[in-house]
């Protein structure tokens, strides 16, 4: 369900429209102004709270020239005051030197999901509305300031699945209504490099690298690049783990390491981001494989699973942040580090002391508590044995008497 509310009537003159991206708001309306005053606004135009207009450039304009005063808008809360502005402005120049490349990226993020919805609700008067409908507000609708080209977004380089239709429609005006031209591949970049140095399951050095390449980025505007070797190191490191992890099965571990050594060192960035997610693809096929496998034919529950998997999860934690205090110099973050950054790392000694005091003391209980059940064993054994020496002499003796 699409977020927002519908509102029948509000002034058209009071809505916030701003400088399109699209020329040719105002060409070849009739067929659209036709359908308009037939059947009415099905999908109306859409505005933030504050009723700057996020879609819709066209159906208000045909309604304008119908001399229509009012109309029903799907309004959307919520909508970031940046956002607001963005879309009031809607200029390439000014759009380009007001925002950074990571600013451009967060509100293309916000704009598309915003555009998605919309397009849902296109799709919605189309199945449920009037059977009457002029094919032409679909169309005009679903182009210019409300679509765009079909071509695939940049997505993982070993990835070739095409969006839907809308979904594409969507990256397009989004990317256009925030810099004025078709930039979805580096806003899409931008926005994968965000989420990968954010990613607390990633390892920790290519979060570090991703978070340079976008510190980086956001002065100079070079995306491509950087993006292509984050996105290679992200693949191979996913594969060292495989081939490294102790609890990853013996045939793909050795896959792991055989896709490893089969990759070229000396690539171009685009060839080894493509053959490593190629690569990585190919064993995590195979580790899905092999996990089917295993659980085939499993009779009993490890009454420990539910332990034995927190062990492994907290070693693999460690494993992949083990020696981080060989990658930085302690004199420079204790000089540099902000009061913020410096209570983070402070209490994560602490916290990790108390647990290793807690672990070590349970550690030592659980040693005591088998340590003490083998000399019972050894006890028990020990006492039945003299019972069964006492016993046989016990018999020797009535023997002898006899």
């Amino acid at each position: 369900m699409t977020r927002g509310h519908l509102v029948l009537e509000h002034a058209i003159d009071q809505i916030t429209r701003g400088h399109a991206y699209r020329r040719d708001v105002e060409e070849d309306l009739d067929e659209l102004c036709e359908s308009i005053a037939r059947v009415g606004i099905l999908n109306p135009p859409t505005v933030t709270d504050a009723y700057v207009l996020i879609a819709g450039q066209r159906r208000l304009a045909a309604m304008e020239k119908l001399g229509w005063r009012v109309t029903p808008v799907w309004i959307v809360p919520g909508v970031s005051d940046k956002l607001s502005q963005v879309l009031a402005i809607r200029d390439e120049q000014t759009l380009r030197k007001a925002l950074k490349p990571i600013e451009q990226a967060e509100l293309y993020e916000e704009l598309k999901a915003l555009y998605a919805e919309d397009a849902e609700r296109r799709d919605a008067a189309t199945r449920f509305g009037s059977p009457h409908r002029d094919a032409a507000e679909d169309d005009r609708a679903a182009d210019g300031e409300d679509g765009g080209a079909d071509s695939a977004p940049p997505d993982d380089p070993a990835k070739t699945d095409e969006p839907k239709a809308n979904d594409t429609k969507s990256r397009v005006q989004a990317a256009r209504a925030v810099t004025g031209r078709d930039s979805r591949t580096m806003l899409e970049q931008i926005g994968e490099l965000r989420r990968i140095a954010a990613d607390d399951d990633e390892d920790p050095m290519v979060r570090q690298h991703a978070a340079e390449a976008l510190l980086e980025l956001n002065e100079d505007g070079k995306v491509n690049g950087r993006f292509l070797q984050v996105k290679t190191r992200q693949n191979l490191a996913a594969l060292t783990r495989l081939a490294q992890h102790p609890d990853t099965p013996d045939t793909v571990r050795d896959a792991a390491g055989a896709e490893l050594a089969a990759l070229a060192p000396d690539l171009p960035a685009k060839d080894a981001a493509k053959e490593s997610g190629l690569a990585l693809e190919r064993v995590r096929k195979l580790q899905a494989a092999a996990a089917a496998e295993e659980k085939v034919g499993w009779a009993d529950v490890d009454p420990l699973m539910r332990q034995k998997h927190q062990v492994r999860k907290l070693v693999d934690l460690l494993r992949r942040e083990h020696g981080w205090w060989d990658r930085f110099d302690p004199a420079e973050i204790g000089q540099y580090a902000d009061e913020t950054q410096w209570d983070l790392i402070d209490t994560y000694v602490d916290g990790a002391t108390t647990f290793i005091t807690a672990a070590t003391t349970a550690r030592a209980t659980a040693e005591t508590e088998a340590s003490a059940g083998t000399d019972a064993i050894e006890e028990a054994g020990a006492g039945a044995g003299t019972a069964q020496q006492e016993t046989a002499e016990e018999a020797g003796v009535e023997h002898a008497e006899l």
